[in-house]
């Protein structure tokens, strides 16, 4: 009776992946190619109109600053702490990957707080020019996803057998040239591939464009701020341009997703001999008189793009009176307790929190019933469970904005089901909180399944064949022996799914039910046309959630 109940639950739950995530996107799809009347492409040539074109040519030059910035801070870093002896590497490497706890949107008021020429505590720092700029996205995008440049290149020269920079060194290379001439065109297709990943990523941001984007004196309009601006105002000319540039957009971010497949693909067919062939020997390159100034430089750099902004919209969060010189009596928790105590917040907090309770809860859930399940399968179902698991990587890969507006187009009508002419199923989504719980759901599902995946790594194989063996079945060998053992894991890839849906902005502002709001919706409309200095407060509280989160992510991986 287990086993069906399993397999019952199996196949609901792989049908509810189909129709959240597939559904979607073929109405999206249909609807842009005038289906299911005559196929026509009125809808999506839209796209070539001439503010539509501007938006996606403001996109892309955007994405590729936000490209610019990643590579060129994050390779330096991540080669130094992985292969030299610079100075507080450890440190240098923790700090340099914090923008992957804090909400792109929240850095973008952490960087105004602190540059900002009217408000910034350092705007007499007038070496980035106007923060309320293409540039100045760009600049707060490159170094939000500073740490998967980071991350996967630290990862690949983890990989690289240090001998072959010793043998540089011992022919009379020095040990930046070491690195130049012999790590770096090693690393060249993970360098590739985490740029690739910046520009779909930056391309389809919409936080930090809606927040600095739209404050500039000409407004910069990217691709996912027109077409939320299209559909509020819902003319069906307005509407059609939203389509069109939802296609174009999911077309944009897949070409740069799938860069990293071809190189993968390109790379396996080459034989390198160093990368992955054997275990590989680290090495660490003394920089010698040089380890002193590539420190403080690097240092200077991680600095001024992570600590000084997140710092400064601590600072700007308490100041009493913006504008006046920043000393200990103009320092407060008045913002604070003002912001918090406001109804509108306390309502977003608690539809926020519930919400990502509920996806949190949801996702972690579903993972478990997918993964227990696909680790025991074989033949069809292991290929059904995989195509499940690109799926769920898919709508993590797909910009917000468009899994909102297919959701829209999907779920604004009742969907009826009618089982054997007497039962009426009903589900109607269109205007409701339910719909942005899914909406959630949908777009971090792929985190909690990798992190149930790693947290039932941890269980031993040895114990699960003890217990089977000692007569348990599969669940309840599961219930009894593995999931004590992986629970704090499992807790932790709810924490991985919650931090970023209780802080969402991108599909909130399209989803969000009439009368209710969240926190990141809030926060944006305090900040212009409220009170300024509450909201960087309110910014500053969530920052401090989020790291407070990460945190716990990490004392529970443990």
């Amino acid at each position: 009776m287990p086993a069906r109940l399993a397999q019952v639950a199996l196949t609901a739950v792989v049908g509810a992946i189909i129709v959240a995530v597939v559904a979607p996107l073929l109405v999206l799809l249909g609807v842009v190619t005038g289906l299911p009347g005559a196929p026509s492409l009125t809808t999506l040539s839209a796209v070539l109109l001439p503010a539509n074109l501007a938006a996606l040519a403001q996109t892309t030059l955007i994405a590729l600053g936000a490209v610019v910035v990643a590579v060129v801070v994050g390779v330096p870093i991540a080669v130094a702490v992985e292969r030299t002896d610079v100075g507080a590497s450890a440190a240098l490497g923790a700090i340099a990957t914090v923008p992957l706890a804090v909400p792109s949107y929240l850095l973008a008021f952490a960087f105004r707080a602190a540059f900002d020429d009217r408000i910034g505590l350092l705007s007499f720092v007038d070496v980035i020019g106007d923060i309320d700029s293409a540039a100045g996205i760009a600049l707060v995008l490159g170094v939000s996803l500073l740490p998967i440049v980071v991350l996967r290149l630290r990862a690949s020269l983890a990989g690289i057998d240090g001998a072959l920079e010793e043998a540089a060194r011992t022919a009379g290379a020095g040990p930046l040239r070491a690195v130049v001439d012999v790590t770096m065109p090693l690393c060249l297709p993970s360098v590739t591939s985490s740029a690739a990943l910046v520009f779909a990523g930056a391309a389809a941001a919409f936080g930090v464009p809606m927040v600095l984007g739209l404050a500039a004196d000409v407004p910069v309009v990217v691709v996912t701020t027109r077409i939320t601006i299209a559909l509020q105002s819902g003319s069906p000319t307005a509407v059609a341009d939203a389509l069109s540039l939802s296609v174009a957009l999911t077309a944009l971010t897949a070409v740069a997703f799938a860069l990293p497949v071809l190189i993968r693909r390109v790379r396996r067919r080459q034989h390198h001999g160093v990368v992955g062939s054997r275990p590989a020997r680290p090495t660490t390159l003394a920089l010698g008189p040089w380890r002193g100034p590539i420190t403080v430089v690097l240092w200077g750099v991680v600095v001024a793009v992570v600590v000084v902004p997140l710092v400064a919209l601590v600072l700007q969060g308490l100041t009493r009176h913006a504008g006046r010189p920043l000393s200990i009596g103009n320092l407060s928790f008045q913002h604070v307790v003002d912001v918090v105590s406001r109804a509108e917040v306390r309502s977003a907090a608690t539809t926020s929190l519930l919400l990502a309770l509920g996806a949190a809860a949801i996702v972690v859930a579903v993972a478990v019933v997918v993964v227990v399940v696909r680790r025991r399968s074989r033949g069809a179902s292991a290929v059904v469970l995989s195509a499940v698991g690109r799926l769920v990587e898919m709508a993590y890969a797909l910009p917000g904005t468009v899994v909102a507006v297919a959701l829209v187009l999907t779920f604004s009508a009742e969907v009826r089901l009618v089982v054997l002419e007497q039962i009426t199923f009903v589900l109607a989504l269109g205007s409701t909180t339910a719909l942005l719980m899914l909406a959630y759901v949908i777009k971090e599902a792929a985190l909690g399944f990798r992190a149930v995946d790693e947290a039932l790594d941890r269980q031993p194989a040895a114990q699960q064949e003890a217990a089977r063996l000692a007569g348990a079945g599969p669940t309840r060998a599961f219930v009894d022996v593995t999931l004590p053992v992986v629970r704090p894991h499992l807790v932790a890839a709810a924490v991985v799914v919650f931090l970023p849906a209780f802080t969402e902005l991108t599909m909130s502002v399209l989803l969000q039910a009439p009368g209710t709001s969240t926190l990141g919706v809030v926060l944006f409309s305090l900040y212009e046309y409220g009170d300024p200095q509450e909201a960087m407060a309110l910014a500053a509280v969530l920052v401090g959630l989020a790291l407070g989160g990460q945190l716990l992510i990490l004392r529970l991986g443990r």
